[in-house]
């Protein structure tokens, strides 16, 4: 936690001043607070704050290709959650790739079923991360509603402003400010790159595209994402590449295609 307030210290203040550049942007940031601030609240804690709070902490108990294909439930839950806030149709091919991709992430959490009687704590992890991926959907979903009221770097700047504070009382309880204070460049590093492309280009760009995109399209594209994760945990951090997270891939790219391929819905 205090890795990711360090990342949205950085990252706010980043977004802020480059707002800055246009008065109409700064004017409408104090604007937009003011006038939606419970909205923005909303969106900061789920979006920031417990996006991270979740990830992070189930990351203690499963690994990060388990995790990487978890938190791609948020597909699935946007899907389910455009259907009801967005009115977006459900159809037998989209259902049907619902259930595949589902079953893609039972394969690749399958081997934690012979230690759950003695050992609870990856079912843990399985269940925070899924929490995490129902923030992001939510994130996204409610965020395509306030984006038709606001501009992608105004909304992006309310967010981020608010779930930094938000991530304050979660940070401090670590009491690590000190050590992240002497930590490494190497650290650092890090910390900014998370910051700047990830997070300011990052987010700027998805508030951009589920503006003017189908919600659920661009959340499905994300599937590729346990992919390189995968392949990158394998050469940084020495995980193996088990059958069962083969055959999850696999059946998750066939869920994502049937998904795809249901029909195309246009966005106003």
């Amino acid at each position: 936690m205090t890795l990711a307030l360090a990342r949205f210290a950085i990252a706010t203040p980043t977004l802020i001043a480059i707002s800055s550049f246009q008065p109409s942007s700064r004017k409408s940031i104090k604007s937009a607070l003011k006038s939606d601030f419970l909205s923005f609240s909303f969106l900061g804690l789920i979006g920031v704050t417990f996006l991270y709070v979740l990830q992070f902490y189930s990351l203690r108990f499963i690994s990060a290709t388990e995790g990487s294909v978890i938190i791609n439930l948020h597909a699935i839950f946007a899907m389910l959650l455009s259907a009801v806030l967005l009115k977006e149709a459900l159809t037998r091919r989209k259902i049907a790739g619902v259930f595949v991709a589902f079953s893609g992430v039972l394969v690749i959490t399958i081997k934690s079923t012979q230690g759950m009687i003695v050992n609870m704590i990856e079912p843990l992890g399985v269940v925070l991360m899924m929490a995490a991926a129902l923030c992001w959907a939510t994130y996204s979903v409610y965020g395509k509603k306030i984006l038709q009221e606001y501009s992608s770097q105004v909304t992006t700047s309310c967010v981020f402003l608010l779930g930094t504070i938000f991530l304050i009382p979660f940070a401090a309880s670590e009491h690590s400010i000190g050590a992240l204070a002497h930590s490494s460049m190497l650290t650092w590093l890090s910390v900014i790159f998370l910051a700047i492309p990830c997070s300011v280009v990052g987010y700027l760009l998805w508030n951009r595209l589920i503006q003017h995109i189908d919600v659920t399209k661009v959340l499905v594209s994300l599937y590729v994402i346990p992919i390189p994760t995968a392949i990158l945990s394998y050469i940084i951090l020495g995980e193996t590449i088990t059958y069962s997270v083969i055959l999850g891939a696999a059946l998750i790219v066939v869920g994502v295609y049937l998904t795809e391929s249901s029909g195309s819905i246009h966005s106003s």
